[in-house]
């Protein structure tokens, strides 16, 4: 067995660095674009040839873009929408695994792969059913029917993420608290959820992420405008401005994007252990 050489190692590790870096550039070119141009005056963003850097800074289109539209309250909206979809999945996806885990019952094989077959379908497919659902229910344009919607389309990829962890931690922590004078429901709380949290975290994130980016749902089923989400106001900020105040959409653009790189920064050390632990699990 031949062994590969120092020169051969850097050079194979140079260029899994320029793949990377290259890759890199590609994914963050439109998302630096976004940000130097919303700092851009009107004048500088139909300039031809285009440039990166504006000659002029100004910080025009955030103030307007905050004191002249109603964008504050998209924010407000989508957290509200986020943190209820969020919290109640999480609580569900636990109890629901933890049940399919630990105990059994008929059809428990089923149901996991019922709910994979159901993450499986595509979005449009759910839109129409969903909103003859609210309609029939008089919640159209109801931010919690909203909240719902999204708790409906996240919870399998929840229960998935989830699984794995739960599986791994071993019955004998559960069976050691119990004998020690705790409940099913203590040892649930003060045993399983500390020891899932990694995965708990990686789960949260990647739902808000799901939420705070959705467009198609809320398109269907929220028509007032004081009631729209991030997402679907960028994209009013579109159509109702013919696509001319570019540097409002791309302001909008950045601060939509501030949220989930804060908390992703936030818990970075969590999501990766989580992660990396789910793949070993």
């Amino acid at each position: 067995m031949t062994s590969i050489s120092p020169a051969a190692r850097r050079f194979e590790s140079m260029v899994f660095t320029l793949c990377a870096v290259t890759v890199l550039l590609i994914v963050l070119l439109p998302l630096v674009w976004m940000f130097f141009s919303s700092f851009k005056p009107n004048t500088e963003l139909f300039q031809r040839p285009p440039q990166m850097l504006p000659r002029v800074w100004t910080v025009e289109h955030y103030i307007e873009l905050w004191n002249f539209t109603t964008f504050p309250r998209y924010f407000l909206n989508t957290f509200l929408v986020a943190g209820i979809a969020c919290v109640i999945g999480i609580l569900v996806s636990l109890a629901s695994v933890y049940a399919v885990t630990r105990f059994q019952f008929i059809g428990a094989r089923p149901f996991t792969f019922g709910v994979l077959f159901i993450y499986m379908l595509p979005p449009i497919l759910l839109a129409l059913p969903f909103f003859r659902i609210w309609f029939n229910l008089g919640q159209l344009n109801s931010l919690p029917a909203l909240a719902i919607t999204y708790l409906t389309i996240t919870l399998p990829f929840s229960l998935w993420i989830l699984r794995p962890y739960i599986e791994a931690i071993p019955r004998a922590l559960e069976e050691a608290a119990m004998i020690d004078g705790c409940t099913r429901f203590q040892a649930f709380r003060k045993v399983i959820v500390p020891q899932a949290w990694p995965g708990i975290i990686a789960t949260f994130v990647f739902t808000f992420v799901v939420v705070w980016n959705e467009l198609l749902y809320s398109l269907v089923l929220i028509s007032d405008e004081p009631k729209r989400t991030v997402s679907l106001g960028i994209a009013s900020l579109i159509l109702e401005t013919s696509v001319y105040s570019w540097g409002l959409v791309n302001a909008a653009g950045v601060l939509a994007t501030i949220p989930v790189l804060f908390l992703f920064a936030l818990v970075t050390r969590h999501m990766v252990t989580g992660l990396g632990a789910g793949a070993v699990k």
